[in-house]
C-alpha cells in the first residue's frame, strides 16, 4: 500500500479550557464495566445549540448522562439500568438526548433536554462492541458484533420502532464499530477482536461482579492473545433500499508480523470515521508494526513505533493513505468553514502522555501539532460529532478520563479554542 507523509506548516494557537464533570466514574473493575472509555468508538459528548451533554459512567455498574448547567457545573440524570458495556449518547433536531447500550445495543433511553424525564424502550438488538449514530432524518444506525456485523436502524416516526436490520457475516471476530449514517448510506470502521488460547502465552486477572451474588471478584483469565491486525470499512449504499448490500475492505494490516509460535505481532486500531460536508469518507487509525508477546500488544510497544493514517476518498473508496506522524490515536473534527482539525494524542495504552492539536491546511500539509496541557495521564478522548448530531462550532467540545486503572474516576471536559 502507498502512504504518504504529511508535511507540517507553522503551529496555530488554541486555547484548551478544561474542567471536570464528575470523579465518581468508574475505577474499581477491570474488563470494560465502570470504563467510561472502554467504548472508545462510542459517543460519549454531544451538543445541541446551547445544550451540552456527557454520558459517563456514575459508578462501575451504571451510567448517567450529564447536562452542564453553567461553567464547572454538570446536573446529572438519574441512573440508568446496569449494564456490561458503556453506551452511545445521541442527539436529535428536536433536542431530545437518546442513549443506545445495554447488552448488544438492545435498550434505548430518550430523555427530554433538561433530562427530567427518560423514556426506555427496546426495539433493537445489534451485538457486542457496537456504535450509533444518528442522521438528519432522527433515524438511529447501530452496529456491532463479534462472529457478525448486527446491525438495526429506528424509525423516530413511529416511536423508534424497528424500520430495518440484518447482519454480515465475517470469518474471524471483529468489534469497536464507529458508525456513520449519513443520509441513508451507512458507514462502519472496526477491527480484528478475537481470542488466540495456549498456554505459551500469558494470561491477565479481571475485576468484576460475581453474576449471581454482584460481590466484586478477582477472576483469571484464561492464557491467549488478541492479535489485532487488520482494520475493515463497511460500506452500504442505502441501507433502505437494499440491506444486503454491502461492501466490506481492508484498510490496514500487519498481519505479517505476525508468529502464532509466541505471539509476537504489530498491531492496529481504527481510531476514528466522519463523512464530511463534501460526503468524502475519512478514517483515523495507527499502526505499531514492533513485534509484542503480551494480550493486547500496544500493551508490550513502546509508543514511539506507532504511527498515525488519515484515509480519504469517496464512499466505498479508493483512499488515499497520509502519514501524520508518530501518535497512536487521533480524532477528526471538521469545522463549519470545512477546515479539518486534528486532536493528537501520544503516549501508552490506556494511559496517554500528550495531546496536540493541529489543522489541515491543505491536502498534503496540517499545521505542526501544538502540545496542549493536561491535568494527567488520560484514556482515549472523545469529541462532539454530526455523527451523534452534534451541533457543529468553530471550537470543539471533548471529553476524557484519567488513566485506566488509576484515575478512571476522573471524567474531564475540554473546550479548545482556535485561535
Amino acid at each position: 500500500m502507498h502512504r504518504e507523509n504529511v508535511s507540517y506548516g507553522p503551529p496555530l494557537a488554541a486555547e484548551l479550557a478544561i474542567e471536570p464533570i464528575a470523579d465518581t466514574a468508574g475505577s474499581k473493575l477491570r474488563g470494560g464495566s465502570g470504563a467510561s472509555c472502554w467504548g472508545y468508538n462510542q459517543s460519549n459528548i454531544v451538543r445541541c445549540g446551547e445544550q451540552l451533554y456527557a454520558l459517563s459512567w456514575r459508578d462501575d455498574l451504571t451510567l448517567v448522562v450529564y447536562r452542564r448547567i453553567g461553567p464547572g457545573q454538570w446536573a446529572a440524570s438519574e441512573p440508568l439500568p446496569p449494564v456490561p458495556q458503556n453506551g452511545n449518547l445521541l442527539i436529535d433536531a428536536e433536542g431530545q438526548v437518546h442513549v443506545i447500550s445495554g447488552a448488544n445495543a438492545s435498550w434505548h433511553a430518550i430523555f427530554d433536554p433538561e433530562l427530567r424525564d427518560c423514556q426506555m424502550l427496546q426495539n433493537g438488538e445489534a451485538d457486542s462492541r457496537f456504535g450509533a449514530a444518528i442522521n438528519v432524518y432522527g433515524q438511529i444506525f447501530a452496529a456491532g458484533g463479534l462472529e457478525r456485523m448486527a446491525w438495526y436502524l429506528l424509525d423516530p416516526t413511529i416511536d423508534h420502532t424497528l424500520l430495518r436490520s440484518g447482519e454480515v457475516q465475517h470469518q474471524q471476530a471483529r468489534g469497536y464499530h464507529f458508525t456513520v449514517l449519513d443520509g441513508h448510506s451507512a458507514h462502519t470502521f472496526c477491527s480484528d477482536d478475537y481470542f488466540v488460547p495456549g498456554e505459551l502465552y500469558p494470561n491477565d486477572w479481571l475485576t468484576r461482579p460475581n453474576p449471581t451474588t454482584g460481590a466484586i471478584e478477582k477472576v483469571e483469565t484464561p492464557r491467549g492473545i488478541y492479535p489485532v491486525l487488520k482494520t475493515y470499512y463497511y460500506y452500504c449504499p442505502n441501507i433502505l433500499a437494499d440491506t444486503l448490500d454491502w461492501q466490506t475492505q481492508v484498510i490496514s494490516d500487519v498481519s505479517d508480523t505476525y508468529t502464532p509460535a509466541d505471539g509476537a505481532r504489530g498491531t492496529t486500531e481504527q481510531q476514528d470515521l466522519l463523512v464530511d460536508a463534501d460526503g468524502l469518507v475519512h478514517l483515523i487509525y495507527y499502526e505499531n508494526r514492533q513485534r509484542a508477546k503480551t494480550i493486547w500488544a500496544g500493551k508490550g510497544q513502546d509508543h514511539c513505533h506507532s504511527r498515525l493514517y488519515h484515509a480519504i476518498g469517496p464512499p466505498g473508496g479508493p483512499f488515499r493513505h497520509l502519514c501524520l506522524g508518530s501518535y497512536n490515536s487521533g480524532r477528526l473534527y471538521q469545522g463549519p468553514d470545512g477546515r479539518m482539525h486534528y486532536l493528537l494524542t501520544r503516549g501508552r495504552r490506556g494511559a496517554a502522555e500528550e495531546l496536540y492539536y493541529a489543522v489541515d491546511l491543505d491536502q498534503e500539509q496540517i499545521s505542526e501539532p501544538l502540545k496542549l496541557a493536561m491535568p494527567g495521564p488520560f484514556w482515549h478522548a472523545f469529541i462532539n460529532t454530526r455523527r451523534a448530531g452534534g451541533t457543529i462550532t468553530p471550537f470543539i467540545d471533548s471529553y476524557w478520563t484519567g488513566a485506566y486503572e488509576a484515575k478512571s474516576n476522573e471524567v474531564w471536559y475540554g473546550r479548545l479554542t482556535p485561535s
